[in-house]
């Protein structure tokens, strides 16, 4: 049998097959219409545009500002919890369409949501979040010590950690029933539903493109001029925590430019400046972390570059504290006459929470590179970067100071110009479906499945069993 080409293509019927064994394609693309578990039934049609080009065998397929439509396949919602504790939305890709208005067909698969709190699964649908399970569902009695009673339940636990105070006090049912409203009152349910609204990016995997659509060849990257190769060539890439011991960032892009071009071009790609670390912005932190939501300014961890805190740091996140893009900017100087600003791209792909610091960390990407290209598309969708060189530079450097960092080393160099920091309009934010009293209830059935389906410790038994065949199951057959 003949071994395919690294295009990995095969043409079936008349269209081209990606190979299985082969990497298939993707790209990105940004949602112009709102999508919602409860309010976009199978059937529904949408449109997005794609911000990322597909590229495959050093052609490119589908350029960026090429519109994409698709159509809801499947939507099922949690309503009020009785049938499904997750709401659950599929999405089928249908065509593309160029800036010439000629249309094309598509097989795409859905990858994954930017930075969503959701997650898709390998066939592409998306599964909503257990909203009983969220950080705060842990203080329904997991943490007490063990005892004969540890492995039965109560309705009593569904008080939370207020039934610790009740049965300590002995306040009674009147009491529960107040300790149990204080914490509706104090804490709030994740939202269970699924909302996507205009603007939402996404990562599209090309499973089928038709055969004979007009491709164009993918404009090689520029090279650095050597006088600036040699200025940057001799800027340290090692980022330094405050104790002085380097950090897991490391100085991956350069911004040639002035100030005004900097903040007018990530503003016009959607990312926002975070907001410094105070008593305010950490206690914001933390409650969007406790309600599984998003905070799109949220302060970032003190670092420094040459002994010096960041001149600016910009971020974008959608709708969870525990993922979203960040960059960190120096002033660097300047080279012929021009302002060169060197950043520090990571993506913060998790988040936990320290009980000794009562603090929240996040865990980085540590395929670095991925980040830098975010940066660079999205500059470069915007219009807001003339171009893009990026200087080599051997990845061995990080690597024998940071194990943890996965890059090839290079240095992406953009030239900023002038644009405009404006971004497209969005629709009106999508507010929690159903009443006040519909949410209550619904919150209370969910609560309720969580505490006695999972809040025990037969549960967290087979989880462990589950996880530790996992384990032994790589061990035994590691990936090639």
């Amino acid at each position: 049998m003949y071994k395919l080409t690294l295009l990995g293509l095969l043409s079936v019927h008349g269209t081209l097959m990606l190979a299985a064994d082969k990497t298939p394609p993707t790209f990105h693309i940004r949602l112009e219409t709102s999508l919602t578990s409860y309010g976009s039934p199978a059937g529904t049609q949408f449109t997005a545009i794609a911000i990322s080009p597909l590229e495959n065998g050093g052609q490119e397929i589908i350029p960026p500002g090429s519109l994409i439509r698709g159509t809801v396949t499947r939507a099922s919602a949690v309503g009020f919890g009785l049938i499904h504790e997750r709401a659950t939305l599929e999405l089928a890709f249908q065509e593309y369409e160029l800036a010439s208005g000629e249309r094309y067909a598509l097989r795409a698969r859905l990858d994954f949501i930017e930075n969503a709190r959701e997650q898709v699964d390998s066939r592409g649908r998306i599964k909503g979040v257990l909203a009983a399970s969220s950080p705060q569902g842990l203080l329904r009695g997991i943490w007490y010590r063990p005892g004969d009673d540890f492995f039965s339940h109560s309705a009593l636990g569904l008080t939370g950690l207020g039934g610790a105070l009740w049965s300590h006090f002995s306040l009674g049912p009147f009491g529960a029933a107040g300790v149990l409203a204080a914490r509706y009152i104090a804490f709030s349910l994740p939202e269970p539903e699924i909302q996507l609204p205009s603007g939402t990016e996404m990562r599209l995997v090309a499973t089928s493109i038709p055969k004979g659509v007009p491709t164009t060849p993918v404009v090689p990257d520029r090279s650095v001029g050597e006088s600036l190769s040699v200025w940057l060539q001799n800027q340290s890439r090692i980022v330094t925590r405050p104790d002085g011991k380097p950090a897991d960032d490391v100085i991956n892009l350069a911004f040639v430019g002035d100030a005004e071009e900097l903040q007018n071009a990530f503003a016009a790609a959607g990312w926002v400046a975070a907001e410094p670390r105070t008593l305010h912005s950490l206690s914001a932190t933390y409650r969007a972390y406790n309600s599984m939501s998003g905070y799109s300014t949220a302060p970032v961890s003190p670092l420094l570059y040459e002994q010096a805190e960041p001149s600016v740091v910009f971020q974008k996140s959608f709708n969870t504290i525990a993922k979203r893009h960040h960059i960190r900017i120096w002033r660097a100087g300047s080279f012929e006459g021009e302002e060169v600003w060197l950043g520090a791209a990571t993506h913060d792909a998790g988040v936990g929470f320290r009980v000794r610091s009562m603090t929240i960390t996040h865990k980085i990407d540590p395929q670095t590179d991925r980040e830098r290209t975010k940066v660079v598309t999205d500059l470069g969708f915007t219009l807001c970067s003339e171009r893009v060189s990026f200087l080599e530079r051997s990845s061995a450097a990080e690597a024998a100071w940071n194990p943890f960092i996965q890059t090839d080393g290079r240095l992406a160099v953009l030239y900023l110009q002038p644009c405009s920091p404006g971004v497209p309009d969005r629709d009106p934010p999508l507010h929690a479906p159903g009443s006040k009293g519909k949410r209550l209830a619904r919150r209370f059935v969910l609560e309720t499945r969580q505490y006695f389906l999972r809040d025990n410790m037969y549960y967290w038994a087979y989880r462990a069993a589950i996880s530790a065949h996992r384990n032994a199951s790589r061990e035994m057959h590691p990936a090639e």
